[in-house]
């Protein structure tokens, strides 16, 4: 009863809005770092910032992941990455993206390029496809579009932003979420990085996120952040880096009304 009167009340918050695409989940690495990623200077955390895929030069690299919202059974989310090099040209990226539960979902398909201008600057786009279900109400598709760029601003600081949906385009007469991200990594070392970001739609008061991630051992991340917002949410976690390019990661959001958020993700990269 606990679990289907949160449930409620959250969908009835983002209805009121007039936003039905729920802003996604992170995956269990950036959920951890307190979700900021928008300026991560390499892909071993996913494709987070459409102009990332210009940094792949291993080929080809895989991302499967899940969380639990709140710890509530009958809502999940799956996410699949991809990523293809391209060569000098840039790299190629896919986001397949579920979240609901059995009467209301949200998909999204994102197709994403990034380019690499210079040593030193990347610029990335993607064209997305949201898809909305509801029993009883039927379904309703619409398309919107992102841009990112990505650039080292010194030998250890990274900057990176990203705007999703600048022209508001709408889903039936309501609005996807419009996102402006901005943020920073400094990473002094192989071992060590922080990174932080502020994100802000026009629905919502602006969020202020940070966290870092330390590795003691080439096969061991330890992970953990925080993020503000209408209340601040806490993040940790941990990643194994295993043999033949294979990674465990796993990762875990309290928010302090609804409780815990658990996800996993498994990827694999070419080495």
């Amino acid at each position: 009863m606990r679990s289907t009167l949160l449930l409620c009340c959250f969908l009835t918050v983002v209805s009121a809005e007039a936003q039905v695409f729920m802003r996604p989940f992170d995956n269990a690495a950036v959920l951890a770092m307190g979700g900021a990623s928008v300026a991560l200077p390499s892909l071993s955390n996913g494709l987070n910032n459409d102009a990332q895929a210009g940094l792949s030069k291993s080929g080809l690299g895989v991302w499967a992941g899940s969380a639990i919202p709140y710890g509530i059974s009958g809502w999940q989310t799956a996410q699949i990455q991809a990523v293809v090099d391209l060569g000098r040209s840039g790299g190629l990226g896919i986001d397949l993206l579920h979240s609901g539960t059995s009467s209301y979902g949200e998909q999204r398909y994102r197709l994403a390029y990034g380019r690499r201008l210079g040593e030193k600057l990347f610029l990335g786009g993607s064209a997305d496809v949201l898809r909305v279900t509801a029993q009883e109400y039927g379904s309703v598709t619409s398309a919107t579009f992102s841009v990112s760029i990505l650039a080292q601003a010194l030998p250890k600081i990274w900057l990176g932003a990203k705007l999703q949906n600048p022209f508001q385009q709408k889903i039936d007469d309501d609005i996807p979420v419009s996102l402006f991200r901005i943020g920073g990594v400094w990473k002094p070392s192989d071992m060590f990085l922080f990174t932080f970001e502020t994100e802000k739609d026009l629905e919502r008061k602006a969020q202020i996120k940070g966290g870092f991630e330390y590795r003691p051992h080439r096969l061991l991340a330890v992970r953990a952040g925080m993020r503000t917002g209408s209340v601040a949410r806490i993040g940790f976690g941990a990643g194994l880096r295993l043999k033949n390019g294979l990674a465990l990661d796993a990762g875990t959001e309290w928010h302090p009304s609804l409780g815990l958020t658990p996800a996993a993700m498994i990827s694999w990269r070419k080495e």
